[in-house]
């Protein structure tokens, strides 16, 4: 059984360096690194007869199968809360079905050579298996070039030096591929010249919703120059005649530099402000540049915005928190409930920091199920009606988990298909990399990736603009590694959320970096599955204890949120 392939790999070019590239002429994975990735990225498998079954890292059920030389990939899973249910997912038809105890049993058993022929015949008739070895990921576009960007987002410095020393930073020189902490700033001329990238005055962008986010280091470290950069930006409206009424501003800020004449600013020109605060693990982690906890200081400046500007605080100031080990849902909840401040905030965000490697999970199962006990908090909330839930602090904590409410609108909303192996997109990705984010370097280098500031990611300079090519390469060794590995055969591929960033192979990548970046990723996608998994049980939960209407309010929040996203074509039109 093939799991490391679906459709036939690029033809290979002899070039400089052995370099290989697509039939588009566009650089890409050399066959050696897609080779090496086969062999450390695939499903454990196990033969029995003509049956071969397939196990996906970090998971102990079967989801794949090959059986009288076709394909199956499925989920199954027995309902929780003491029901004797079982459910199968199908992802090639983006289905969920009830079925019996012995079909769940038949579907994680290796030897099918007693089966009986009826019970085989109906599973198929759900699973729907394929000929080909795994899922026929999209083709990049033979003209794939990015010659007019239309920038989403536009990422922001104004300096990258910062007042504390967070551990789990990337820039903290913890992690490979990411820029250090120093007091470089761009100059005028290069904040101006992104600005002019991303404020073009196509009239088909003046109505589609846009963002402009002030990061660091600090950014309120180089105020001055955050105020130059906005006031430079409404120049340039002006300029090109460009009203973008759906554009939002945004600063990630510590909080520690708060002061009256900044929060004027930032009320005058509509600035929402994100507020990091870790809840009881803040000291652990965000401490200053003498290893000394922060958070006093953070949780006072918080105090003090909400008291004086209450109206600026719940309209646009978000309170963002990193999940990070020792994770204790129960603690955080409590933390955040009982900060009266923090229920007057705009939102909450909670997320968790995945750098990568199997090696920084020694707690995996201690972090999926404080999870699970968010999951369950999230399912429970739906005794109430959705308007009661908008008001519920229970539901509001559980929702604000970035890898609930990413996953479960997914599962929730995902489009049905009519089977097959071909998949509509490539896995996480929409747009082309520096198409859809593009972050300004203190060196007036482009990136497509605000986490890995590094030449590999590189799309392009302020003095002449972005490659029409860079991100196209990006997105082609994306592809490559992907289609390499596990993704073909991962029963969560058309719901992955896994982008570029996070899988960041590359052709000058030596073999023992392509095994550093293997292990990242089997990391990462054990905690996509994780996701997804609570996400398809939670659905199903729903809808069997409080009804099919209880979820018609994530249906309407969806639907908003799809109203929200730039029209801009995808890469693989």
């Amino acid at each position: 059984m093939s799991t490391s392939t679906t459709a036939d790999p690029p033809p290979e070019t002899a070039g400089s360096g052995g370099e290989a590239s697509d039939a588009t002429g566009i650089r890409s994975l050399h066959g050696w690194q897609r080779k090496l990735i086969a062999e450390h990225d695939r499903p454990a498998l196990r033969t029995h007869g003509t049956t071969v079954t397939g196990v996906n890292a970090g998971e102990r059920d079967v989801t794949i199968r090959v059986h009288e030389g076709r394909t199956w990939i499925y989920k199954v899973w027995q309902g929780d809360r003491g029901r004797a249910t079982h459910h199968l997912y199908t992802p090639v038809t983006g289905r969920i079905h009830a079925i019996g105890r012995d079909e769940a049993e038949l579907l994680q058993a290796a030897d099918w050579s007693a089966a009986p022929a009826t019970a085989i015949s109906r599973l198929t008739a759900l699973v729907m298996p394929f000929e080909e070895p795994g899922w026929r990921l999209p083709e990049l576009p033979a003209d794939a070039r990015v010659d007019t960007p239309r920038v989403r987002v536009l990422m922001l410095n104004p300096t990258e030096q910062c007042n504390i020393r967070c551990t789990y930073c990337y820039y903290g020189g913890a992690y490979t591929d990411t820029r250090p902490h120093r007091t470089a700033s761009p100059r005028a001329d290069m904040v101006k010249a992104a600005i002019d990238l991303f404020v073009t005055g196509e009239e088909k962008l003046d109505d589609a919703p846009r963002a402009v986010y002030f990061f660091g280091g600090e950014p309120l470290l180089a105020f001055d120059e955050l105020k130059k950069a906005v006031l430079a930006l409404e120049e340039r409206k002006r300029e090109v005649g460009a009203r973008l009424e759906n554009l939002v501003l945004q600063v990630n800020t510590n909080g520690m530099l708060l002061t009256p004449e900044i929060v004027d600013f930032l009320v005058e020109y509509d600035i929402y402000l994100n507020i990091s605060i870790d809840g009881p693990n803040h000291d652990r982690y965000r401490v200053d540049r003498r290893g000394k906890g922060t958070h006093d200081r953070v949780r006072e400046r918080t105090d003090w915005l909400a008291e004086n500007w209450p109206e600026y605080f719940s309209s646009r100031v978000a309170l963002i928190c990193v999940l990070s080990a020792p994770l204790d849902a129960a603690a955080l909840y409590r933390y955040f409930s009982a900060w009266p401040t923090a229920h007057r905030a705009l939102a909450w965000d909670f997320d968790l920091i995945l750098p990568g490697g199997e090696q920084s999970y020694a707690d995996f199962e201690r972090v999926f199920a404080e999870q699970r006990r968010v999951w369950d908090l999230f399912v429970r909330s739906h005794h109430q009606s959705h308007a009661e839930r908008e008001q519920s602090g229970r539901y509001h904590f559980a929702f604000s988990h970035g890898f609930l409410h990413r996953s479960f609108h997914r599962v929730l909303n995902q489009p049905e298909r009519e089977g097959g192996a071909r998949l509509g997109h490539l896995l996480g990705t929409q747009l082309i990399p520096g198409n859809e984010y593009l972050v300004l370097g203190a060196d007036g280098t482009l990136y497509s990736s605000y986490e890995y500031q590094s030449p590999e990611f590189a799309v392009g300079h302020t003095d002449r603009g972005v490659d029409p090519v860079a991100g196209v390469e990006q997105l082609a060794m994306f592809r490559d590694s992907v289609q390499a590995g596990s993704c073909t055969t991962c029963w969560a591929a058309p719901l992955c959320t896994v982008t570029v960033p996070e899988a960041p192979f590359r052709r000058s990548d030596s073999a023992d970096t392509v095994r550093e970046k293997v292990t990242a990723k089997r990391a990462r996608c054990m905690s996509e599955r994780e996701n997804l998994q609570q996400a398809l049980r939670a659905r199903v939960d729903i809808e069997q204890e409080y009804g099919d209407e209880a979820l018609d309010g994530h249906r309407a929040d969806w639907s908003r949120q799809r109203m929200e996203v730039a029209r801009v074509d995808p890469f693989y039109a």
